[in-house]
């Protein structure tokens, strides 16, 4: 069936000089492998030529997903720069400390590092006391002044702020504010999951779930369920089937200041620091501490290029939302978050000509729901990104198809013709999949936008106009549609 369904294609996609309207319509012929009630938009650029291969419905305006993040790297890339990186540190007066004792205050700055770990946090504790540091007669402040607002953009779908992919962006982040864990069945007749979470971890998890066979969880129309509580409570409960392998879980910590907190506690004991006062958490004039202490421990990040590699490959948004809201800091000089860090995008890009005042932006990371942009819009970052790349080195970031990133495994780009030709970021949500970047074709590269919206695979029906072609598919037309980059003529 494959074999007859790819002829098929081909056979739409054989083409040679045609005019512009014959070209369109064969283009828009495409649009018929795409399950019943999708909506498509695309745009296809020649950027040497500067003509334009292909278009639909490019002005229109559509959820992007987590295509937005081009926009986030290209604006930190301009306004960060290369060498940006962010610091955590431990500041104090330098004079208060005498014979071991350091009297007063000390502050720990958090900077929204989304890579800051547990373990960096024992070094910096352990660089405290190599200063000196044995005790403390005062409090130890967790200074969050870095970002204010919502930890979560407007927009994201409240059942999904549970797991880890929606992790709260703060200033404060310690291991990504997420914790791991797994549910088992421990016998062939066990009635209840196994919850497991490491002893370690500052948190709160209980678990009700209930073990049935498939027939059951299809009549009861029962799922894997969770409660979210404050102070980082959690209640699993519903049911699962039976499974060999221990069902991985991954919960997004919503109290990221507790959470911080108590793992700040345990490390300061474990390092043999006396601390007289307690830990808490302060919302601290940063510009006022710095001119006042001094640096006592300090821990960098990963340098901006090795972040936006790791935010561009694997759809990373933690790193991408906390970006944005540390160039709205950037720009505007305090405290960052989503609303300063929407007008900060738009204001850097605006400078190098592209206007995105058309667009709806509520994130770095394309999970909200509020975000619109438009084919013609992505194209016009897409075209800044592909001119500039000597200076910005963007392009390296992008996933390859077949290689790396999201598009190793991308089943719309794995036919062998198109393994290292397409280059793009992918944008995905429920009922959203899009894709941005080039295509490496025989006549050279072409720039693309692709955005798919409001499509139910689940329910795709037959689609009568294609012969022999049992359900339509996503993947399906994106096959098609790179194939006809690949392969297509430009017109004249």
């Amino acid at each position: 069936m494959l074999k007859v369904c790819w002829f098929f294609i081909s056979s739409i996609l054989s083409v040679s000089v045609l005019s512009s309207p014959v070209l369109a319509q064969q283009w828009q012929q495409l649009q018929s492998l795409l399950p019943k009630g999708t909506q498509v938009s695309y745009l296809v650029l020649d950027p040497h030529s500067k003509k334009t291969i292909a278009s639909f419905q490019e002005e229109t305006l559509k959820t992007p997903a987590s295509v937005q993040k081009l926009l986030t790297a290209t604006t930190a890339k301009l306004y960060l720069g290369d060498d940006f990186r962010y610091q955590t540190a431990i500041q104090g007066d330098k004079k208060a400390l005498k014979a071991g004792i350091y009297k007063g205050d000390l502050s720990l700055h958090f900077s929204g590092d989304p890579t800051l770990t547990r373990q960096h946090i024992k070094q910096l504790l352990q660089g405290l006391k190599r200063v000196g540091v044995n005790k403390i007669e005062g409090d130890f402040l967790l200074d969050n002044s870095a970002f204010n607002g919502y930890q979560w953009s407007n927009g994201q779908a409240w059942n999904d702020l549970g797991v880890c992919y929606t992790s709260p962006t703060s200033a404060i982040i310690v291991n990504r504010n997420c914790v791991q864990g797994n549910l088992s069945v421990p016998a062939e007749q066990a009635k209840k999951a196994r919850l497991f979470v490491p002893d370690y971890e500052p948190v709160d998890i209980t678990a009700d779930v209930d073990v049935v066979t498939k027939e059951q969880r299809d009549t009861l129309f029962c799922d894997l369920e969770l409660t979210r509580d404050s102070h980082n409570k959690y209640h699993l409960w519903g049911c699962m089937v039976p499974r060999k392998r221990a069902f991985p879980l991954a919960f997004a910590v919503n109290d990221p200041n507790t959470y911080a907190q108590k793992i700040v506690e345990a490390e300061i004991k474990q390092v043999g620091i006396n601390l007289i006062g307690d830990v808490k958490v302060a919302t601290l004039d940063y510009q006022k501490t710095v001119a006042s202490s001094s640096v006592l421990a300090s821990h960098l990040s990963p340098s901006l290029s090795a972040l936006l590699k790791q935010m561009m490959k694997d759809s990373d948004n933690l790193i991408a939302d906390s970006l944005f809201k540390t160039v709205g800091a950037h720009y505007f000089q305090q405290a960052g978050n989503f609303r300063n860090g929407t007008k900060a995008m738009k204001a850097i890009l605006k400078e190098q000509g592209i206007d995105l005042e058309n667009a709806y932006i509520a994130d770095g990371s394309g999970l909200s729901r509020h975000n619109l942009m438009s084919a013609e819009l992505f194209m016009s970052v897409m075209k800044f990104v592909y001119q500039q790349e000597a200076k910005l080195g963007l392009l390296d970031s992008l996933s390859v198809a077949g290689v790396d990133g999201t598009l190793r495994y991308h089943k719309g780009v794995n036919a062998k013709a198109l393994k290292g030709k397409v280059i793009a970021k992918t944008g995905s949500l429920k009922g959203v999949a899009n894709l941005v970047g080039i295509v490496k074709s025989p006549t050279g590269d072409k720039l693309f936008v692709l955005m798919i919206n409001g499509y139910n695979q689940e329910n795709s029906v037959t689609r009568a106009v294609i012969p022999r072609v049992e359900k339509a598919s996503v993947y399906l037309f994106e096959k098609a549609f790179f194939k006809h980059i690949y392969e297509g003529t430009t017109p004249k």
